[in-house]
This record gives structure tokens, sequence and C-alpha cells, in this order.
């Protein structure tokens, strides 16, 4: 199934690079996506939803989720601030 995807950017982007575009089909194709992510989000929404395993945990995954994206900005600006000091240090 992955190959699937993997083909379909693929072409979509060789697409993309070579055609000239009209803007109206632009505005098209970009409708086209929102709608398209929409669905997607909608359906995700009704897989999580339907499963009881996922609603009956859903404070401790929620907590779980918030620490991991907490922790990951704290230690992704934490890494810059350290990099910035040493590679600061080097140019000086």
């Amino acid at each position: 199934m992955m190959w699937v995807i993997f083909v379909a950017v693929t072409l979509g982007g060789v697409l993309g690079f070579f055609l000239k575009w009209r803007e109206s089909l632009k505005k098209a194709v970009s409708n086209l996506q929102l709608l398209g992510l929409t669905l997607l989000l909608f359906f995700m929404g009704v897989s999580v939803g339907s499963n009881p395993d996922i609603v009956d945990n859903l404070s401790l995954i929620g907590l779980k989720s918030f620490m991991y994206g907490l922790l990951s900005v704290i230690f992704s600006v934490l890494a810059i601030f350290i990099a910035t000091k040493i590679f600061r240090r080097k140019t000086s």
C-alpha cells in the first residue's frame, strides 16, 4: 500500500512541475485537497470514537500526548540554545 502513496505523490510532483496550471484549475485542486483532508480527519474521528479502548483511556492518552509535545518543544529549544552558544563562540 505504501508504494501506491509513493507513486501518487511522485506522479503529482512531476505533473505539477512540468504542467502549467491555470489559476482556475489551481483553485479547484486546492478545494479538492481541502475536501480530502476534511474527510480524512472526519473518518479518523469516527475511527477513534468507535474504539472503546481509546475512548475509555482518552484522559491518559491526552496527558501523554501533551507531555510528549511539551517535552519535544522544551528539548528542541534547549538544543538550539546550546548549538547557538557553541557555534557563535567558534565564529566570533
